[in-house]
């Protein structure tokens, strides 16, 4: 199915690619350009990035889905909705030995990237009054995270833990997070959309079903717009949603029968996720581990006490580690040999950590000295996480770089077989 869906995108794909080459002068000399600022994509020491549509490249006016990513020196005076003019270079965008960014960007429909230095603001486009008030909140709760509670880099990383604002975090606590293995608590995925569910179910436990079902849909489809559409947080919503919906109803279902139902809606929608997403292939392929491997892990380290989760925070690591282990080692050209160790002294902690970061904004929005002192405790367990992120990923063995040439498929192709045999040759035991 993803295949065939896949053909219509590589077409428009293809001849929009073959106009943009044709047109060599775009990428020769500066040319005008005209288009709305409709999302902001991070913002850094070197510049603020921003997805720019509605184009008008010279005098030829693209389609409206089709953007490029542009880059100013800084955000300020930049809003989303803005309507600006300006000329620019275009670059093709470049790939490295291992990351290829420009299938990147074509997931969300970026053909070319540009600088910008002097644009003209034309206008502003009308925004929902939904998609505003997300955005202001958005904005509100991070001014609190960096302004009012949370100093330094420990509110950057709460803005990570939270709703998955990393771009803030300086690029070595970054390259720690990568080589220790944890970037995936700075990522928006279950384990957020769980937290919230579990909460919300305490919270609402006295209320009709119904009405808790609707409260959860609410409360985590404004979570997923806050957050962004990812497709790790779309999935997690989604997946989320529907298990919390079959728990209130009583009835029993495979998880895996769910997890590949949700798949096949993802692939519908956007067929170009089972071709070039790779935090797509990571989401779910955890997810398959800890189905088929979690209680195998859980037994292996049954000698290990339950105390703050360090047994389930290790076997939960090696169940995911099993499928996803191909991905990142083909993708990324690394490996993490401290991820297990590392992910048991931190992985503990989040909960707790986003918890209290949560209240303490809450209380903060109108109560600031009350948020910081109930934010105390999570900046010692936020400092505590920088700490252990920094010591894991600074060693010099933690990460081991793997490059299998042209042979990396064949070895995905090969590791894949051989997990599938185990699954299937330990599903056989249990049915024994």
């Amino acid at each position: 199915m993803g295949c065939f869906l896949s053909t219509e995108r590589f077409s428009e794909i293809k001849s929009t690619t073959q106009y943009l080459e044709q047109e060599t002068v775009f990428f020769t000399r500066e040319v005008p350009l005209h288009g709305t600022l409709t999302e902001k994509v991070s913002e850094n020491n070197t510049g603020a990035r921003y997805i720019f549509r509605n184009l008008t490249i010279g005098a030829k006016t693209f389609p409206e889905k089709t953007g490029i990513l542009v880059t100013f020196p800084d955000s300020r005076g930049r809003e989303i909705d803005q309507i600006i003019s300006f000329t620019g270079k275009l670059s093709l965008p470049i790939n490295n030995e291992v990351f290829n960014y420009r299938t990147y960007l074509l997931l969300s429909d970026m053909y070319v990237t540009t600088k910008v230095s002097f644009p003209t603001v034309i206008g502003q486009e009308k925004s929902s009054v939904l998609s505003l008030f997300v955005r202001n909140t958005r904005y509100k709760f991070l001014s609190i995270i960096e302004e009012d509670i949370y100093p330094g880099e420990s509110g950057k990383l709460l803005e990570g833990i939270l709703i998955g604002e990393r771009a803030n975090l300086s690029t070595e606590t970054k390259k720690n997070f990568n080589n220790s293995g944890l970037t995936h608590i700075i990522a928006v995925s279950g384990f957020n959309i769980t937290i919230i569910l579990i909460f919300l179910s305490f919270l609402f436990r006295s209320f009709p079903i119904f009405m808790r079902l609707s409260l959860a849909i609410i409360c985590v489809g404004f979570f997923t717009l806050l957050v962004g559409p990812q497709i790790s947080v779309l999935r997690a919503s989604v997946f989320g949603l529907i298990a919390y919906s079959i728990f209130l109803s009583g009835q029993k279902i495979r998880a895996f029968s769910l997890l590949i139902a949700v798949a096949v809606g993802f692939v519908v929608i956007d067929p170009l996720v089972l071709n070039y997403d790779v935090s797509f292939h990571l989401s779910f392929l955890a997810v398959f581990g800890l189905l088929f491997f979690g209680d195998f892990f859980n037994k292996i380290f049954g000698f290990l006490p339950r105390w703050f989760g360090l047994r389930e925070a290790l076997a939960m690591c090696f169940a995911a580690m099993v499928f996803t282990l191909p991905i990142l080692m083909i993708n990324f050209g690394q490996i993490s040999l401290v991820s297990p160790l590392a992910n048991v002294a931190v992985v503990p902690l989040i909960p707790l950590v986003m918890l209290g970061g949560f209240l303490s904004i809450v209380v903060g929005l109108s109560f600031p000295y009350l948020g910081v002192l109930i934010g105390f405790p999570t900046w010692l367990g936020l400092s505590y996480i920088l700490q252990m992120v920094a010591w894991f990923g600074g060693l010099s063995f933690s990460v081991l770089p793997v490059d299998f040439w042209v042979y990396k498929y064949v070895f995905e192709i090969g590791y894949f077989l051989v997990v599938v045999f185990l699954v299937m040759y330990f599903r056989g035991e249990e049915e024994k």
